[in-house]
């Protein structure tokens, strides 16, 4: 069997992380993206560059070797879908429900010469709590035939944390191609999603099973990240970088209040998994990275898209819930929503400005009942957050 990978998503996770990840441990890595343009420019250059960021120093990656093709290249596209082994999603939830249905149109076909089926590994690079099925669910509703799903598809769910700032105007122009990076460079994989070879890289880390860390993202990273921009927007409002509010220590610490928040749901939940002194290590890295100045993340990259970080599976709404389903504390937690609620106040055609406005015209619970109460929890449990966000406002 070939080693071979098709990695649909030439984007930030994409082309930072997982690419180099699958060249470095012997793969030909096909990179597809449905952005003709950027295909066409790799294509052309045949490289580009990261730029490893530290607060100590940069060093550059020049990425060579891959095969860049375009989505609506059918005809160079189709053979990878019927022979390749391995695939990998960056592309979010919109782009995997296309993807899915694209591969699903292919599965049926992908049979060798002994006339069996060629199975398939598809690795879901995606920062998407239960990516596994909804994947499963969009193939199983595109796909016709007698094609054996559970014994020759594996769907791997990942926990993705390396960040990966957007890149400003003067980026693009220094180096259209050029990419930011942190150095972090774990890919957390599930060892039990698949059912071919599992590739092997020393910057693969095989977890069994795959939940509690991708909780731990959910609720650790995403969360502590969050609450830097929305509590940094509320008290440090003309501040642009997100780095330099990591200097003042008690802002730190009000961060590491929330992160902390988090980590007692997850030591609720898999205390066979982690140990305090897992999940302090861990806030403490974060903080860390987060404090990464070189990187020139903005405050507004890691808050934006509130419709998704404020709905009732994310990671503060989430998290709250798993919390009082618990009896844990959520106070801190609380106070990262409500911070959040006047995050966007500048780009009145966005979607946050129309949360920023429902909050302003028609208060809190108009914005909770839209955008937050809906997802997996009991209507009880969600009222409560509710009455306890009420409580906190009122303060």
């Amino acid at each position: 069997m070939s080693k071979e990978v098709l990695i649909f998503g030439a984007g930030n996770i994409g082309r930072s992380f997982i690419t180099p990840i699958f060249l470095d441990a012997g793969y030909t890595v096909y990179l597809a993206d449905i952005n003709t343009k950027l295909i066409t420019s790799l294509k052309k250059a045949g490289q580009y560059n990261i730029r490893i960021c530290s607060n100590e120093e940069e060093t550059i990656r020049i990425v060579q070797g891959f095969h860049p093709v375009a989505l609506s290249n059918k005809e160079a596209l189709f053979p990878l879908l019927m022979r390749i082994p391995l695939m990998v999603t960056s592309v979010g939830l919109a782009g995997l429900e296309a993807v899915s249905k694209l591969i699903a149109e292919t599965l049926s076909g992908r049979i060798n010469n002994e006339k069996e089926y060629i199975p398939l590994d598809i690795i879901l690079a995606e920062n998407l709590r239960n990516a596994s099925s909804f994947c499963h669910g969009k193939i199983l509703e595109s796909l016709s035939g007698s094609f054996p799903v559970e014994s020759h598809l594996g769907l791997v769910e990942t926990s993705i944390g390396k960040m990966v700032p957007l890149r400003t105007e003067q980026d693009i122009i220094q180096d259209s191609l050029g990419m930011k990076a942190e150095p972090y460079n774990t890919l957390i994989l599930d060892k039990d999603g698949f059912i071919g070879p599992i590739p092997q890289s020393p910057c693969i880390q095989l977890v069994s099973p795959i939940k509690p860390w991708v909780d731990r993202k959910l609720f650790i990273h995403n969360l502590g990240h969050a609450a830097a921009a929305y509590l940094g927007r509320q008290y440090f409002p003309n501040e642009t970088y997100l780095a330099p509010l990591m200097k003042d220590k008690d802002f730190v610490e009000e961060i590491r209040n929330v992160m902390t928040e988090g980590a007692n749901i997850l030591l609720s939940e898999y205390p066979e998994v982690f140990t305090i002194k897992d999940l302090t290590d861990h806030i403490d890295d974060l903080l860390t990275r987060f404090s990464n100045t070189s990187l020139g993340d903005t405050v507004q990259r890691v808050g934006r898209d509130l419709s998704r970080k404020l709905s009732g599976n994310d990671r503060i709404v989430g998290a709250m819930a798993e919390a009082v389903q618990r009896n844990l504390p959520i106070k801190n937690i609380c106070r990262v929503y409500l911070a959040a609620l006047s995050f966007e106040q500048v780009n009145q055609d966005s979607e946050d400005y129309k949360i920023f406005t429902i909050y302003k015209e028609e208060g809190l619970e108009a914005v909770y009942t839209d955008k937050s109460c809906v997802g997996d929890f009991s209507p009880a449990v969600y009222k409560k957050i509710l009455d306890e966000l009420k409580r906190i406002e009122a303060h």
